[in-house]
């Protein structure tokens, strides 16, 4: 397989990760949410808290994605199998 095409994979299943990573932890959010806020709180609260754990999901996946980076990068040397970073010279 070409640099290109393992590039591509790589990117596409990272993309992938980082999507159900976020949906998780939005989920996971609302439940929490609904288990204990959301018994005190007016209903008309809910659009809000909505809102905070959509944005909470997507920095905290961000976080963990980039950390998982870069730990994979050190343990798999990324650069080198998908031909990222500097040219080599000649």
């Amino acid at each position: 397989m070409t640099i290109g095409g393992r590039r591509f994979l790589f990117f596409i299943a990272a993309m992938a990760a980082n999507v159900l990573a976020t949906g998780a932890i939005f989920v996971l959010l609302l439940l929490i949410y609904g288990f204990t806020l959301a018994r005190l709180l007016p209903p008309t609260s809910s659009a809000i808290a909505m809102i905070v754990a959509f944005l909470v999901a997507v920095l905290v996946s961000s976080l963990c994605y980039a950390r998982f980076l870069d730990w994979a990068r050190k343990r798999w040397k990324l650069e080198e199998k998908l031909g990222f970073g500097r040219p080599k010279a000649r």
